[in-house]
């Protein structure tokens, strides 16, 4: 199930995030950084209604007050903004849209096999 999750997030995703809004900012004369930070911070935004369902907050598990900052703090200002910017590092340098998919299908993957849902399986 990781794996199918993880190709599938990992391609579907990156065609437009990397094939499409990653160029234009850079093409726009932003930085690696800026573009990183930009897109870290849309990513996460575009990640929250699917982590909170997963998260077991709809089905009473945890309360919304005490995910939504925690969700925020560690997920969009943590990792997904520090794995952003050194995905744009990697995609400008190397120019490949496929190291980009390989990147997020690896991180996809590997987050849904060793942090499962907190509220146990969603069926």
């Amino acid at each position: 199930m990781g794996i199918a999750v993880g190709l599938t997030a990992g391609i579907f995703e990156e065609l437009g995030w990397t094939g499409f809004a990653i160029p234009t900012l850079l093409r726009m004369r932003c930085g690696v950084l800026d573009t990183g930070l930009v897109m870290g911070v849309l990513l996460g935004l575009w990640h929250l209604p699917i982590n909170f369902w997963a998260s077991g907050v709809t089905a009473g598990a945890i309360s919304p007050a005490v995910f939504a900052p925690l969700w925020l703090l560690t997920i969009l200002v943590g990792s997904l903004v520090a794995y952003r910017v050194l995905m744009v590092w990697v995609y400008e340098r190397a120019g490949s849209l496929l190291v980009a998919m390989l990147m997020h299908v690896s991180l996809a993957t590997f987050t849904f096999i060793l942090t499962p849902p907190l509220g146990g399986a969603p069926y």
